[in-house]
C-alpha cells in the first residue's frame, strides 16, 4: 500500500513537471526549443564576455565548457530556490485536488529545472567532443552525484526559506538578495578555486555551491585541481538543507495552504 501510494506521488510530480514545461513552452517563440535557448544566450554572452576582456583562462578544461559547467549549475540553483519561494503561491489553483500537495508542485519545478539544464550540459559537452575529437570524462560518477546534489541543495534552501519567510517575511527578501547577488560572485563562474591566492579562498569556499562547480570540472577531468574543495562538505550542505527544508515543509503544510 505505501509503494502504491509513494508511485502515485511520483506519477503526480512528473504529471506537473510535464504540464509546466509545456506551459513553458507554449509561452516562448521558439516553443520547447526557447526553454533551452534563453540559458543557451546567457552562455554565449558570458564566453563573449570572457573573451573581450581576456581573463584568465584554465588549461585543464576547454574554455565554453569550463564556462558553462559555471553558469548551468549556478542559474540551476537559482531557479529552483526562486521557484520555490514564489512557487506556491502561483499554483494554489493545484490545491483543489486533493491528492496535489505544495511539495508536489516544487518537486515538479525542480525536476523540470534539471531536465533543463542538464540538456544544456550534455549538448554542451556533446558539441565541444566533436570540435575537438575528444570525449573526456573522468569520473561520471562524480559528475551526476555532484548534480543531484546541487539540485537538492537548492531545493533544501528554497523550501526552507519559503516556510519560514511565512512566518518571517525578511527572510523571502534576503534568501532572494542572497541567490540573485551574493552567490553570483562567489560561485566560482569567472575563476577557479586555483588561481585564488591561499589567503583569499576561505573568502569563497564558505558558498557550497562553489565546491558544486569545481567538483563537476574536476569530474570531467581529474587533472583540474580543487585546492579546499570537498564533496563531503557539499553533501552535508546539501543533506541539511534538505533536512530541515523538509521538517520546517510538514511542521507548517496547512500555512503553505492558506491564502497569503
Amino acid at each position: 500500500m505505501t509503494l502504491d501510494r509513494l508511485w502515485l506521488q511520483i506519477r503526480i510530480v512528473l504529471a506537473l513537471s510535464e504540464t509546466e514545461f509545456v506551459l513553458r513552452a507554449e509561452k516562448g517563440s521558439f516553443g520547447a526549443w526557447g526553454v533551452l535557448f534563453e540559458p543557451l544566450a546567457l552562455i554565449l554572452t558570458l564566453l563573449a564576455l570572457r573573451i573581450f576582456i581576456r581573463l584568465k583562462s584554465t588549461d585543464f578544461l576547454n574554455p565554453v565548457l569550463w564556462l558553462t559547467c559555471g553558469i548551468a549549475l549556478l542559474y540551476m540553483f537559482r531557479k529552483i530556490g526562486i521557484k520555490a519561494l514564489t512557487g506556491v503561491s502561483k499554483r494554489q489553483k493545484f490545491f483543489f485536488y486533493r491528492r496535489i500537495r505544495p511539495l508536489d508542485t516544487l518537486l515538479a519545478s525542480a525536476l523540470i529545472e534539471a531536465r533543463i539544464h542538464g540538456a544544456i550540459l550534455v549538448f554542451v559537452f556533446i558539441g565541444v567532443s566533436f570540435w575537438s575529437w575528444q570525449i573526456k570524462l573522468d569520473d561520471p560518477a562524480l559528475v551526476l552525484i555532484d548534480f543531484l546534489l546541487t539540485v537538492a541543495l537548492g531545493l533544501g534552501i528554497g523550501i526552507s526559506a519559503l516556510v519560514i519567510g511565512h512566518r518571517i517575511p525578511i527572510v523571502k527578501v534576503l534568501t532572494k538578495f542572497g541567490i540573485n547577488r551574493l552567490l553570483l560572485w562567489t560561485s566560482g563562474i569567472f575563476y577557479a578555486v586555483y588561481t585564488l591566492p591561499g589567503p583569499v579562498r576561505p573568502f569563497v569556499t564558505w558558498n557550497p555551491l562553489l565546491h558544486s562547480v569545481e567538483l563537476l570540472r574536476h569530474g570531467i577531468n581529474v587533472a583540474y585541481p580543487i585546492p579546499g574543495i570537498s564533496l563531503q562538505y557539499l553533501l552535508v550542505c546539501s543533506s541539511l538543507s534538505c533536512g530541515f527544508g523538509l521538517l520546517f515543509y510538514f511542521l507548517n503544510e496547512a500555512l503553505l495552504l492558506a491564502d497569503d
